[in-house]
């Protein structure tokens, strides 16, 4: 037979094969993982912002701690904070639902309906700003080099298996599973992309302070070691027309100031250093917003309410260390923790405390979790008890006046069960040593907090030692989980997906730089992550989360402490607002200066 022939009837099965085994394709603007998307292809801006917003003016924000390097991907040193306008992502979310993006360096994304692979369309006009076109060759380049020098996101990028360059402006990923994740590809397209021409012939494992090659609206104009950094409005920047930008990165100049402590950096919010300020203390909040400035009216107070899922927050313990591996010990701490007398006192009573991983969502499992969450449990981890399936969980209360005598008692319970004893006033081991606990901290606004821990601890025969570091140290304390117990907050989304391997698993729980801060090593935990990751029904979902809750919170892994379910801050009036904000964020990137304001203002300040 004619070999012409032959090829084309072998074209002609190919082609048929595909046409009728092949997955239906989906080509979107953009993702939503909770619904439908509220915007269509054809949306101008997103609502909460305002297209006439005028550009111009100077924004000048507080930041605590310090930094060394600009290179956020180094797996050393202290980056820039702030490095999120610098650089575009594929994707941009919107803050007006819960968990929607749409594109920003990516005009269009392709998927199947068994999610077995992505493919996004580069937008032909992005740019570097140093206008060299983004191609598909920079995500590629970006892809390898994150998951070659970061552990974090060599396990969020994980199900990915191969990568295809189709064209010069089109990229495909293809996944180990079909119809599992529906998350993979809003992940890719939260990759910040990086610059392959800028970076092939540097070590991005390397921390730098040369100011940074990217493709955002704003770039690095100036700076000073550790101290404080300018950002400056790119006048060029190729996606300022993108519906996703419109009214939006609306300042001609950022100025960033690093302050060591909160409460140096809130006295200089009060004398006019900067223009900005989000406060979480409460006592601060009604009792230190007070001075020439206020008087003269020229800050501004608000609360406004969020619909943010506020995730956890309090004192994690490292369950790798003795005798905080014991559950019994990590309970009875909890209830030598008086909440009631630290909200009242130091957050008037404002506050609303985490009884949840997942607090603020409808993620939270309820104290007696449903029989759909229970049967969940008895799945993955046959051999749990009845407290952690059938009884209520709730954290110890106290009448807030500081006597926690009967939460005490039962402290004192716990650890004779847990085989510690009083003697002599001290709470000593069969060993006969003192039981010693101490937590790391970087903040002093948090040593009230502690300290309160900490006489109630000394009242059971505790010795209790908060050892405060500097942020450097922190960070690499933190990163090497060398601790036995910080103060930290765990975030959380709508949509918990890949990011809980990195939070709870135990193939992270000794990995540097995760951000499994309690080391946990429990394979029911670990089962169920695997069910959330893969799981499409949003129902299911739901009840696979509250059951990875349910574990947590009777693992006793967190002193749980409170959270605002509205935003507190403060601002000298030179700022104009759109006038419907997002109910899943604040919005401050669609806020803009009034020139006439800040002009007057810069002038009284300046006297």
């Amino acid at each position: 037979m004619n070999r012409w022939i032959i090829l084309l009837l072998l074209s002609f099965f190919l082609t048929f094969s595909e046409t009728v085994y092949s997955s239906e394709i989906i080509t979107t603007h953009g993702i939503s993982l909770t619904g439908s998307l509220k915007y269509d292809k054809n949306f101008k801006s997103f609502d909460y912002t305002d297209k006439n917003a005028k550009k111009g003016g100077t924004l000048r924000r507080a930041i605590i701690g310090t930094y060394d390097t600009f290179n956020t991907f180094a797996l050393k040193g202290i980056p820039f904070r702030s490095s999120g306008s610098i650089y575009d992502t594929l994707l941009k979310s919107s803050l007006d639902e819960s968990v929607s993006y749409y594109g920003l360096l990516a005009e269009s994304i392709e998927y199947p309906d068994d999610y077995s692979w992505v493919q996004f369309n580069l937008n032909k006009k992005a740019r570097w700003n140093d206008s060299v076109p983004i191609t598909s060759d920079d995500i590629l380049f970006t892809f390898n080099t994150l998951i070659k020098n970061s552990p974090f996101y060599r396990n969020y990028y994980s199900a990915v298996v191969d990568t295809r360059i189709v064209d010069k402006h089109t990229i495909r990923f293809i996944f180990d599973k079909k119809g599992l994740n529906k998350e993979l590809p809003l992940i890719l397209g939260q990759m910040v992309v990086l610059p392959k021409h800028y970076w092939k012939s540097k070590d991005i494992s390397k921390a730098t302070l040369e100011p940074p090659l990217g493709s955002g609206p704003y770039k690095i104009k100036s700076f000073i070691a550790g101290k404080s950094v300018v950002l400056e409005a790119v006048d060029n920047y190729w996606g300022k027309d993108l519906p996703v930008n419109i009214g939006q990165n609306n300042f001609q100049t950022i100025e960033f100031e690093y302050f060591r402590d909160q409460m140096v950096a809130f006295e200089a919010f009060k004398a006019g250093h900067f223009d900005f300020i989000s406060e979480s203390s409460g006592k601060r909040w009604y009792h230190g917003y007070k001075g020439r400035y206020f008087d003269l009216g020229l800050i501004k107070k608000e609360e406004i309410d969020h619909k943010n899922p506020s995730g956890m927050m309090g004192i994690m313990f490292n369950t790798s260390i003795k005798p905080l591996d014991n559950i019994l010990v990590r309970k009875a701490l909890t209830y030598a923790y008086d909440y009631e007398w630290i909200n009242k006192n130091l957050y008037f009573g404002n506050d609303i405390r985490h009884t949840s991983y997942f607090s603020n969502s409808e993620l939270a499992v309820e104290s007696i979790p449903s029989k759909e969450v229970v049967e969940i449990i008895k799945r993955v981890k046959p051999s749990a008890s009845d407290d952690v399936l059938y009884t209520k969980f709730e954290l110890p209360k106290t009448d807030a006046t500081g006597n926690n005598r009967l939460n005490l008692m039962r402290s004192v319970a716990l650890f004779e069960e847990a085989g510690y004893t009083i003697k002599n006033g001290k709470m000593v081991g069969s060993d006969g040593k003192p039981l010693i606990f101490e937590i790391v901290i970087t903040s002093k606004a948090l040593e009230k907090d502690i300290i309160s821990f900490k006489n109630s601890l000394s009242r059971i025969g505790i010795n209790f030692h908060i050892r405060y570091i500097d942020s450097t140290q922190y960070v690499e304390k933190v990163r090497n989980k060398d601790y036995m117990m910080i103060y930290t907050r765990i975030k959380q989304s709508d949509s918990p997906g890949n990011e809980q391997r990195n939070m709870w698993s135990s193939a992270v729980a000794s990995e540097k730089g995760s951000r499994n801060y309690a080391k946990i090593n429990d394979k029911s935990i670990d089962r169920l992550i695997d069910l959330i990751v893969e799981e499409s029904d949003r129902g299911k979902l739901i009840n696979y989360v509250k059951a990875l809750d349910r574990l947590l919170l009777t693992g006793y892994y967190t002193i749980p402490a409170g959270y605002s379910d509205r935003y507190r801050i403060a601002y000298f009036d030179k700022f104009i607002q759109p006038l419907n904000p997002p109910a899943y964020g604040l919005g401050f990137n669609s806020w803009w200066i009034d020139s006439d304001k800040e002009k007057e203002i810069d002038e009284i300040i300046s006297r």
